[in-house]
C-alpha cells in the first residue's frame, strides 16, 4: 500500500487534478456504504475492484478529453 501512496503522491506532484474526472463525495460515500454492507471479504473485494475499474474508465475519459483539447496524442 505504501508504494501505491507514493506513486499517487508523485503523480499529483507533477499533475494538476481535474475534479471532473475524480470520485465525487457522493460516489465515495456510496462505495463505502457498499463495502460495509457486504458480509464477506469476497464481496468487499468485488466492490474495490469495481472502484478501480471505475477509476480506470474515468482516467481513460480524461485522457481522451486531454488529447482532443491538444489536437492529438499528448
Amino acid at each position: 500500500m505504501e508504494s501505491i501512496k507514493k506513486y499517487v503522491e508523485r503523480f499529483f506532484a507533477k499533475t494538476k487534478k481535474n475534479k471532473g474526472y475524480g470520485l465525487s463525495f457522493d460516489e465515495m460515500e456510496q462505495s463505502m456504504e457498499e463495502v460495509f454492507a457486504v458480509n464477506d471479504a469476497n464481496g468487499a473485494f468485488k466492490v474495490i475492484t469495481t472502484l478501480f475499474d471505475f477509476g480506470y474508465a474515468k482516467g481513460y475519459r480524461a485522457a481522451m478529453a486531454e488529447m482532443k483539447k491538444k489536437g492529438g496524442a499528448a
